[in-house]
């Protein structure tokens, strides 16, 4: 007896390790309980075939065990003490020590639902169809929760499927998720499912006639040895947490710096809009200043064509006078040479009176053009903004181009600042000219009827006409000054004419330059209105954030216990399988397989070959 005990505990302890591991061995005076392990018989199918629960007390000394269980029938698997049955109620009288006894479940519901599946040449065939066959082989375990069964345990328990291949039957093994290990020769696949998990496996291979042993499925609560560095992992949390609040302070500066730059960037398009307003405007003086130039050099090649008639009419009064000297030294005048110099005196008249209307007329004319009167402020407004501009050449190159047309305009309305004054001092020229000769034909007036009244005072006219005769010398003398002037000013103002070709042309460019400008301001302003936008958004993300992200740390550590909790099984105390009345449970174990399968018996002219007991049925002899 004492050898069937020792037999029969290396034999338990063998199918312990051989399916999981060892049962929980505990301390030296410390009762474990009662333990429960469910061998579960199964179909090469999947389907249960048959339950029976092994239950396992462990008595420090002699003394009745009652335990509880819907069995058909119950057997001492240690001794020979009797095992009595009465309806749910197990009783048993044993001595000290381990105690094991077996009751057989009908029609037990499992926690787990199996489907196993086997197709060759992708053609589905039962176990006992594939035995012997040879080809492209598919197995498939299904592993799913049974609704039907009550308890924790598919929450709460993990399982190890292992499946077991023959490597002179089987190559090209193709098992994803599986852990392969070699055996003597044979090829073991080990599949893990967690608790509250199912499975779907899927082996394949090349065979050839094929057999295979039990599929073998072990199920125990999961308890992990994890450890965690919560502190490190916190640490690190409160750096995120620490940086998710900088990267928000820094996306409200953001934020502020765009809206201010979103400002900036409007004013500087409304400035260059103003500038571009400005430069058309420009541009269209600048056009008709250059028509103007032209006109006006029109207007002085006439007067410098009149400066030869002016230059001999002054010529022909000149040698008028010293005839009419000559005359009068001989003291002999006739009314009708008087009269022929007072018409050439009234004749001069008006001739000088139509060249100091054509003066005055050029200067109203280009008065009226250009403004000359506000040409100072012109020249202020143009130095103003190249002062300004000057400080945007670094960011925008073209606008150095604006400010050298503008500089060129500064030195064009010079000029013609200088041409007004040469027009005006012109005009007061021929003033002074024009009041000379009236002065003369009053004295030829004069001249003429003293001598028809008076012909006696042949002397006085005489010395009157003296007197006009070197006043014709200094008539002479501002002629010479008229002419040369205007000379002076039809050759200079061709410089102003092309000066106000360049100038039209750069106020061109300018328009088109200040449009341009113009237009890149308002991409920059709109881009930077989308800048600000993506700001404020970034900062309501950031912001957002922050808010997600508090109380970080205590939530992970939550995610934390739970996820070790769903791999550990959960913390439910351990309830037994058999019947809610047995209440000193310490451990609860399934051990599940599949009948092998197995090649066709030989034929009955063959001899049958020895078939060798497997540690399962050596188990079972032993009772």
């Amino acid at each position: 007896m004492n050898r069937m005990r020792k037999l029969l505990a290396a034999g338990l302890a063998a199918v312990t390790v051989l399916s999981w591991g060892a049962l929980p061995a505990w301390a030296d005076g410390e009762s474990p309980g009662k333990e429960e392990v469910i061998y579960i018989n199964l179909d090469n199918a999947g389907d249960v075939s048959s339950v029976s629960v092994v239950n396992i007390f462990d008595l420090a000394q002699a003394g009745r065990i009652v335990d509880h269980g819907a069995y058909t029938s119950v057997r001492n698997m240690t001794g020979t003490e009797p095992v009595t049955l009465a309806g749910e109620t197990v009783t048993i009288q044993a001595g000290p020590g381990r105690v094991y006894y077996e009751g057989v479940l009908p029609e037990a519901k499992v926690p787990w639902l199996f489907d196993i599946r086997y197709f060759l040449d992708d053609q589905e065939l039962s176990a006992t169809d594939i035995a012997g066959r040879s080809g492209e082989l598919e197995i498939r375990l299904s592993i799913k929760k049974n609704p039907a069964c009550t308890g924790h345990f598919f929450a709460n328990y993990a399982l190890q499927a292992s499946l077991t291949l023959d490597g002179d039957m089987c190559r090209n093994i193709d098992a994803p998720g599986a852990t392969a290990a070699n055996v003597g020769g044979d090829r073991q696949l080990t599949y893990t499912v967690l608790p509250g998990k199912g499975a779907d496996i899927v082996v394949r291979a090349q065979v050839t006639d094929f057999a295979m042993d039990p599929i073998a499925i072990n199920g125990v609560p999961l308890t992990l040895d994890v450890e965690v560095d919560d502190d490190a992992l916190m640490e690190k949390v409160s750096e995120l947490t620490g940086a998710v609040g900088t990267l928000n302070e820094g996306a409200e500066a953001l934020s502020g710096g765009a809206a201010d730059l979103r400002t900036g960037a409007a004013e500087l398009t409304a400035g260059t809009g103003a500038v571009r307003s400005g430069a058309q405007e420009l541009e269209s003086g600048a056009a008709s200043l250059e028509s103007g130039a032209y006109q006006f050099q029109s207007g002085l090649n006439a007067l410098a064509e009149q400066s030869a008639g002016l230059t001999g009419g002054a010529q022909a009064v000149k040698d008028g006078l010293a005839q009419l000297q000559q005359t009068l030294a001989g003291a002999s005048f006739s009314p009708e040479q008087i009269a022929q110099v007072q018409q050439g005196a009234a004749d001069m008249t008006t001739t000088l009176e139509t060249m100091k209307a054509g003066v005055d007329g050029l200067q109203a004319g280009l008065d009226a053009a250009m403004g000359i009167t506000q040409l100072d402020d012109l020249i202020a407004g143009n130095q103003a903004a190249i002062d300004g501009l000057s400080g945007y050449v670094s960011f925008f190159s073209d606008l150095q181009k604006v400010i050298d047309v503008l500089t060129l305009d500064n030195d064009v309305l010079g000029g013609l600042a200088s041409l007004s004054g040469g027009l005006t001092t012109l005009s007061d020229g021929m003033t002074q000219l024009q009041n000379g000769f009236t002065a003369f034909s009053e004295a030829v007036g004069q001249a003429a009827g003293s001598l028809g009244a008076l012909p006696d005072e042949m002397q006085t006219l005489k010395t009157a006409v003296d007197a006009l005769a070197a006043g014709a010398l200094d008539l002479d003398a501002g002629v010479a000054a008229y002419t040369d002037g205007v000379a002076r000013l039809q050759s200079n103002f061709g410089a102003i004419t092309g000066g106000a070709a360049s100038l039209a042309a750069g106020s061109e460019d300018l328009a088109y330059g200040a449009g341009s400008l113009n237009e890149g301001a308002t991409a920059l302003s709109e881009g930077v209105a989308a800048l600000g936008e993506g700001a404020g958004q970034m900062a309501e993300g950031t912001a957002e954030m922050v808010r997600q992200t508090d109380g970080m740390e205590g939530k992970i550590q939550e995610q934390i216990d739970k996820m070790l909790s769903g791999v550990n099984g959960g913390s439910e105390p351990v309830t037994s399988f058999v019947s809610s009345r047995n209440r000193d449970v310490a451990a609860v174990q399934f051990v599940i397989r599949t009948p092998p399968i197995e090649k066709p018996a030989p034929s009955m002219t063959e001899p049958a070959a020895e078939t060798q007991p497997d540690f399962w049925d050596k188990l079972k002899d032993l009772f």
